[in-house]
């Protein structure tokens, strides 16, 4: 599996803004990260990230965790109780899209 920076632009502007090695300073929450995010952003920005989410799922698949570790490694969504796939469900949830 080859995991590249750069295909997901607007996912990578999220997570590397929201949810780094100190994201618990956004929230103390998933729900209220995603806030603040949210708040922060223009519907568009919204729009593709979201867009963004569906698009990593699908590339890696059954790989969309370790794709998910190797982009991402200030946080654990195993640690949060959730797969890849189930945290960027749950980010979709909250924003609402």
């Amino acid at each position: 599996m080859i995991v590249s920076r750069g295909q997901y632009p607007e996912l990578e502007q999220f997570m590397g803004g929201w949810f780094h090695q100190d994201w618990g300073d956004n929230g103390e929450t998933i729900e209220e990260v995603v806030r603040d995010y949210k708040d922060g952003s223009s519907a568009e920005q919204v729009r593709k990230v979201c867009l963004e989410m569906n698009a990593f799922v699908a590339n890696y698949g059954a790989d969309s965790d370790a794709a998910f570790r190797k982009l991402w490694r200030s946080v654990d969504p195993m640690l949060l109780g959730h797969t890849a796939a189930s945290f960027f469900e749950e980010v979709k949830r909250i924003l609402a899209c």
